[in-house]
C-alpha cells in the first residue's frame, strides 16, 4: 500500500508532466476514435449503395451465369416462374423482388459511342427494390411498354446529351446478330453510386428481351429484404426450397465483387490507423523515458531509503499505469463527443470540398455520417494503457539499476 500510495501522490506532484503525457495519450485515442468512425460510416456507406441502386439484398441467377457475371452471358439465362416467385415473397423480411436483364452494349449519340451496360426493367417493381425515385435530377422513370430510357447524369453530360434526346444502343443478340435499340431519353438520375451514374443505361424489359431474342428470360432476379442481415440466412433457405431447379443460385451482396473491393479499403485504412498509433505509441514512450530521466535524483534517493530495484520499477509503472488510464478515459470522452457528432450531425463533404464525391468513387451525396463502434473504444483504451506500462519499465529498470550516490548526483557528472 505504500508504494501504491507514493506512486497516486507522485502523479498529483507532478500534474504538470502528468498532465502533458495524458494529453499525448488521450490525443492518440480521440484521433484514432474518429477516424475509425468515419472509415466505418464511409464502408457502410459503400455497402448501402451498393444494395440500394445495383445489387439488392439478393440475386438469383443461373450458376453458370454466375461464373461469368463480368461478361453478361446470355446462354445462361432464366424464366422467372410462379413456384420461384412464391419461394422468394415467403421469404423472412421479404420486401420486393424485381427482374433484369443485363448486356453489354454501345451507345451512340450519333457522334460519339462509348461502352455501357444496358439494364432491362420493370419499372414499378424495379423503384421497390431500389431506392432511386427520388434520384432524378431531369424526368421522370418510363412506364412499361414506352420506348424510353433512363441513364445517369454523368454518362449523359459526357456525351452531351439532355432529356428528350434519341440515343441508339448497339447490341448483340443471343445468336450473335447485331441488334439496336432506339429509346428517348425520359429521366437522367444521379446517386452514390459511381456505376449507376457513369456506365448504366436503363430500359423497358421487354424492349432489351426483344433485341437480344431472348424471349422471356432475364439475367438475374434481385431481392430486396428488411434489412442486409437478414441475407445470409434467406439466401440458404430459398436455394434449399428450389429443389424443383437447381440450375439456379442464390448470392448475397456480400458476395459481390464491388464489396470485397470496399472491404480491402477499410483493411487499407485500418492499416493507416495502426501506423498513427505507433507514431503516437513512440510519442508517449519518449515523454515517459523523459520523465524519469529528470527523476534521476528522485531514484537515488529512494534507493538511498532502502527500496529495492523491483519496488522502484513497480512505482513506475504505477505511475505509468495511472497516466494512461487517465489519457484513455480523456481520449474516450473526447472520441465519443466526435463520434456522437459525426452520428447525430455528420460531415458535408460536398459543401467542405466544393466537389461531387462520387466523380471520384466515394460514394457521398450530401452529408457523410460516422458509425459507433464499441470495440474501437475497448481496443484503442487498452493500447493507450499497454504501451504506457511497457514505456516506463526500461528507463525505471535502468535508472533504478544504478548506484544511489550517481543516481543523486548525476547531473553533476559524479
Amino acid at each position: 500500500m505504500f508504494l501504491t500510495r507514493l506512486a497516486f501522490k507522485n502523479l498529483i506532484r507532478h500534474r504538470n508532466r502528468t498532465l502533458i503525457t495524458a494529453s499525448i495519450i488521450a490525443f492518440a485515442i480521440f484521433f484514432y476514435i474518429f477516424l475509425d468512425s468515419m472509415i466505418g460510416g464511409m464502408t457502410e456507406l459503400s455497402y448501402n449503395s451498393i444494395i440500394d441502386y445495383e445489387a439488392g439484398h439478393l440475386q438469383i441467377m443461373n450458376n453458370q451465369y454466375w461464373e461469368e457475371k463480368d461478361e453478361f452471358p446470355l446462354d445462361y439465362l432464366f424464366t422467372v416462374n410462379e413456384n420461384l416467385l412464391n419461394v422468394v415473397s415467403d421469404s423472412t423480411g421479404y420486401q420486393a423482388s424485381s427482374p433484369e436483364l443485363d448486356v453489354l452494349a454501345r451507345l451512340n449519340n450519333g457522334t460519339n459511342e462509348i461502352p455501357v451496360v444496358a439494364k432491362g426493367i420493370i419499372p414499378d417493381r424495379f423503384e421497390q427494390v431500389f431506392n432511386i425515385d427520388k434520384k432524378f435530377v431531369d424526368g421522370k422513370m418510363f412506364s412499361p411498354g414506352e420506348n424510353k430510357a433512363v441513364m445517369g447524369k454523368k454518362l449523359a453530360e459526357l456525351l452531351r446529351l439532355e432529356k428528350g434526346d434519341y440515343i441508339i444502343l448497339l447490341v448483340k443478340d443471343k445468336n450473335g446478330t447485331f441488334n439496336t435499340i432506339e429509346a428517348e431519353i425520359y429521366g437522367l438520375i444521379h446517386t452514390a453510386n459511381p456505376a449507376v451514374n457513369n456506365n448504366y443505361v436503363y430500359l423497358p424489359l421487354d424492349t432489351v428481351q426483344q433485341a437480344l431474342n431472348v424471349d422471356k428470360q432475364v439475367s438475374k432476379l434481385i431481392v430486396r429484404l428488411e434489412n442486409k442481415y437478414l441475407a445470409e440466412t434467406v439466401d440458404q433457405k430459398i436455394e434449399e426450397k428450389l429443389v424443383s431447379d437447381r440450375n439456379l443460385s442464390v448470392h448475397t451482396w456480400s458476395d459481390l465483387e464491388a464489396v470485397s473491393v470496399a472491404g480491402a479499403k477499410q483493411k487499407g485504412n485500418q492499416l493507416v490507423m495502426v501506423i498513427i498509433l505507433l507514431i503516437a505509441a513512440i510519442a508517449i514512450i519518449n515523454t515517459v523515458i523523459l520523465a524519469a530521466l529528470e527523476r534521476m535524483e528522485e531514484i537515488g534517493m529512494m534507493k538511498a531509503m532502502g527500496l529495492r530495484v523491483p519496488e522502484i520499477i513497480y512505482t513506475f509503472v504505477l505511475e505509468s499505469t495511472g497516466i494512461g488510464i487517465l489519457g484513455g478515459i480523456i481520449g474516450i470522452i473526447l472520441g465519443s463527443i466526435g463520434v456522437w457528432f459525426l452520428v447525430n450531425y455528420g460531415i458535408d463533404f460536398t459543401g467542405l470540398v466544393g466537389v461531387d464525391m462520387s466523380s471520384f468513387g466515394i460514394p457521398v451525396l450530401g452529408k457523410f455520417y460516422g458509425v459507433w463502434n464499441p470495440s474501437a473504444f475497448i481496443m484503442v483504451f487498452s493500447f493507450g494503457v499497454i504501451v504506457s506500462v511497457i514505456a516506463s519499465i526500461l528507463p525505471a529498470y535502468w535508472a533504478a539499476s544504478k548506484d544511489p550516490v550517481k543516481a543523486i548526483y548525476h547531473r553533476q557528472g559524479v
